[in-house]
């Protein structure tokens, strides 16, 4: 036993001395995709690097990247000239075309009237300082105050939605965490102005008595394109009364959002708020969403113990970060899953669970009387609120991410969480999960994700197996730090695995984008190839197929991506 025991360290110690550069190299490494874009690149060459480009992969592959996080060498808090949060960063457009085995980059700034106020700077942050409303990052006030005309200007976008893709119709839309969208054209990278739906704002009549909160920035989709999706709604009865309901909708063919469920909270009396305490009822405050969840007959919505806070109303202040004030995450209050059916919106099922943060699914299924519901999960909301700081992803940046299977009751209105890794297995830090999208909903076995998401340790792709727990992997060289995987099915599929993994990311070694193909079923490289020029750190990517985008195709009733 002890002769194992110095085998097993003796092969760590091989490992653990292969690592081909210091942690400080890394960071440097990592710092390239978190700086500014000197140049926009468009449908520029690419340099193969190994492998081939299968010629039955067709699309455009577009990324929410940043365009700036401005002096992140030189960081000045007081006078803020960096972006301090990876949610509030200068959106591009990144893309890889790929076409008949052929690949083109594109990278370009949008014409919004950020870009329009950045440019009068020379995109010297220095200069402009931050000068929008941030969701994390700190603000200059003065030039909040100085641009508030120019951003609340309707005859332009102001700013892109940079967190997810939808596809509604044969849109690609721009969306974050408010039920606004912005379309984008993902073979030119342009924006197109804003979605509009052909319905009656919701039901909600549009005015200053209400507002809308916390439109998840993940949606789920049918086979046939319909799309659904929730919001918070908030009616003003006074000054201090407060009443708020939730809403699930459905988004058509037809363009219009459908309200099929109405859940409603307990009622708000704001003269119970003191200082700065949150409000002190957690059944008027509902929970955080980043992703909602969706079988064959049910919608899930997973709020987690982030809650919103009634209270900020009281004391809001334009020139603070919004999500700190306007949510507080609740370690001794709980977490809430809303069950709904959706032939007729009746919400089956109101379930509190110990309080947990939540960020992406996988997928969710019905066995029987049973909803399994998949997820990445956290024990705060440190993965916002710390980790995804500039000043932590140029540190060791040490979290841990839970792969969890919510398994809910139907008849008996209970629930469980169970680790689906197993045991035995080193924690990690995974995030950005892709499954084969044609099983939404459905029985299924394999997720993708990227392991060390933004963090200057090695990066890989995982791909779980759901039912057993066994994990495989492709290992990224180091310097080469992955944004989130897609999986694309190949054409005539049989087996749910059969097909790619497509996902960009920021090479720290030569400061370029670069784009990798990986075989879902083998998890090893098919192709690997460098863009001419480096595209920074960003969120979510999705392929849309060419015919994405252009006014003159129908809408062909299936899910890509």
């Amino acid at each position: 036993m002890a002769h194992g025991n110095l085998s097993c360290l003796a092969g760590l110690l091989i490992v653990l001395s292969a690592h081909a550069y210091s942690g400080d190299a890394l960071t440097e490494m990592l710092k390239a995709g978190l700086g500014n874009i000197v140049k926009e690149t468009i449908n520029s060459p690419v340099t193969y690097e190994k492998g081939t480009i299968p010629t039955w992969l067709s699309g455009n592959f577009i990324r929410h990247a940043c365009g700036t996080f401005g002096e992140t060498d030189h960081r000045n808090k007081n006078l803020p000239n960096y972006i301090e949060h990876l949610f509030d960063c200068f959106e591009m457009g990144s893309k890889f075309k790929i076409n008949n085995g052929r690949v083109t980059f594109t990278n370009r700034w949008y014409d919004t009237t950020v870009e329009d106020i950045f440019n009068t700077y020379r995109r010297q942050m220095n200069a402009s300082s931050m000068f929008v409303h941030s969701i994390y990052s700190q603000m200059n006030a003065n030039q909040i105050d100085k641009w508030f005309g120019n951003m609340s200007a309707k005859n332009k976008v102001s700013k892109i939605p940079n967190v997810s893709w939808w596809l509604v119709g044969n849109q690609a839309i721009a969306m974050s965490g408010q039920p606004i969208g912005v379309i984008i054209d993902p073979n030119d990278v342009t924006q197109k102005g804003y979605i509009q739906y052909d319905d009656n704002n919701l039901g909600v009549p549009d005015t200053t008595q209400y507002l809308f909160s916390n439109n998840p920035a993940h949606a789920q989709t049918e086979a046939d394109g319909t799309l659904w999706s929730t919001v918070s709604v908030v009616k003003f009865e006074t000054q201090s009364h407060l009443k708020i309901k939730r809403v699930v909708y459905k988004i058509g063919h037809d363009l219009g959002r459908h309200v099929v469920g109405t859940f409603n909270y307990e009622d708000s009396n704001l003269t119970r708020c003191k200082g700065t305490r949150p409000y002190p009822d957690f059944g008027a405050r509902f929970g955080y969403l980043h992703s909602i969840a969706m079988t064959e007959n049910y919608i899930i919505l997973p709020e987690t113990a982030l809650m919103d806070d009634p209270c900020v109303f009281t004391r809001y202040d334009k020139y603070e970060p919004f999500l700190p004030q306007g949510f507080q995450y609740e370690s001794t209050g709980y977490s809430r899953l809303l069950v709904m059916r959706k032939s007729d919106g009746q919400f089956i099922a109101n379930i509190t669970m110990p309080p947990f943060f939540a960020t992406h699914q996988l997928n969710a299924f019905e066995d029987g009387n049973i909803i399994h519901m998949d997820m990445l999960t956290y024990n705060d909301s440190s993965i916002f609120d710390k980790h995804m700081f500039v000043e932590n992803l140029l540190s060791e940046n040490v979290y841990t991410t839970n792969l969890s299977r919510i398994s809910i009751s139907i008849s008996g209105k209970t629930a469980r969480m169970r680790n689906l890794r197993g045991d035995g297995k080193s924690p990690s830090a995974f995030e950005m999960p892709t499954i084969n999208h044609a099983y939404n909903g459905k029985k299924y076995e394999y997720a993708y994700m990227t392991r060390n998401f933004d963090r200057r340790e090695q990066n890989a792709i995982t791909k779980l197996h759901v039912d057993t727990g066994v994990e495989q992997e492709f290992i990224l060289p180091e310097g080469m730090f992955v944004q989130d995987p897609h999986f694309v099915s190949r054409q005539g599929a049989i087996t749910e695995d059969d097909g790619v993994i497509l996902a960009q990311g920021v090479d720290g070694i030569k400061h370029k984008a670069f784009m990798i193909i990986v075989d879902a079923r083998t998890m090893m490289m098919i192709a690997h190839v460098t863009a001419p020029d480096i595209a920074l750190f960003g969120q979510h990517s999705r392929f849309f197929p060419m015919t994405v985008g252009k006014p003159d195709t129908g809408i062909d009733g299936t899910i890509v991506g």
